[in-house]
């Protein structure tokens, strides 16, 4: 792990049904934007998943901002932000309930700056809804909000653009260009002209685990 990684991770491997869908994949991230890049079933979702502590690994760690996923989850996910491509949340849930139970486990509160994107976003008329009432794209929307509560240093997004309409997508994009100035975005998208418009490095997902792989023999 290098001094100024923001994010890294060592060996991590995972698999579903017995079958392995990477092994040893290891690399760290100062700040910026990056997007993860590859066919559908090489992995993406799934090494978001693992560097959100979303999913165990078979093996491997993860530090985020320092801090072991691992055997600090706690401290670790106080630095982190994890948006997955489908809704997680309970249905009967208000948009309220859950920001208010996303900074409950974060040991924070739902402050301005969430506030000011609830705004932003037009969810003001949301927040005594329930998650099963909500259209795909207020979900999403929801969940994006969450992402900001405390102070991540480190935000895993998969999909964040899916459902979104062109004001609120313009938004994000905007997020995620300033936040990648001190903090570590990194997100997987098929929307090319959305990926081009974060100004996002590329991650190859084939490169990763080809160059571990090389790195075995």
């Amino acid at each position: 792990m290098t001094s100024d990684a923001i994010l890294s991770c060592a060996e991590l491997s995972a698999s579903y049904d017995g079958r392995q869908v990477f092994c040893s994949v290891t690399f760290s991230l100062a700040s910026g934007v990056y997007a993860l890049q590859g066919a559908n079933g090489i992995g993406k979702s799934t090494l978001l998943r693992l560097l959100a502590g979303a999913q165990a690994p078979d093996a491997g760690r993860v530090w985020i901002n320092g801090v072991d996923l691992m055997e600090a989850a706690v401290e670790a996910r106080k630095h982190l932000a994890y948006v997955p491509d489908e809704c997680p949340v309970y249905p009967f849930m208000t948009g309220e309930e859950f920001l208010q139970f996303v900074a409950a486990l974060k040991r924070t509160r739902v402050d301005a700056r969430v506030r000011e994107l609830i705004v932003a976003f037009g969810l003001d008329e949301h927040m005594a809804s329930r998650f099963d009432a909500m259209s795909l794209g207020t979900k999403k929307k929801m969940m994006l909000c969450a992402a900001w509560i405390g102070s991540p240093k480190v935000f895993l997004m998969d999909e964040p653009g899916n459902g979104l309409d062109l004001a609120a997508r313009d938004h994000i994009i905007w997020l995620l260009r300033r936040e990648g100035r001190e903090n570590i975005i990194i997100f997987s998208a098929h929307d090319e002209d959305f990926v081009a418009a974060t100004g996002a490095t590329l991650i190859d997902m084939r490169s990763l685990i080809t160059l571990r792989r090389a790195a075995a023999h």
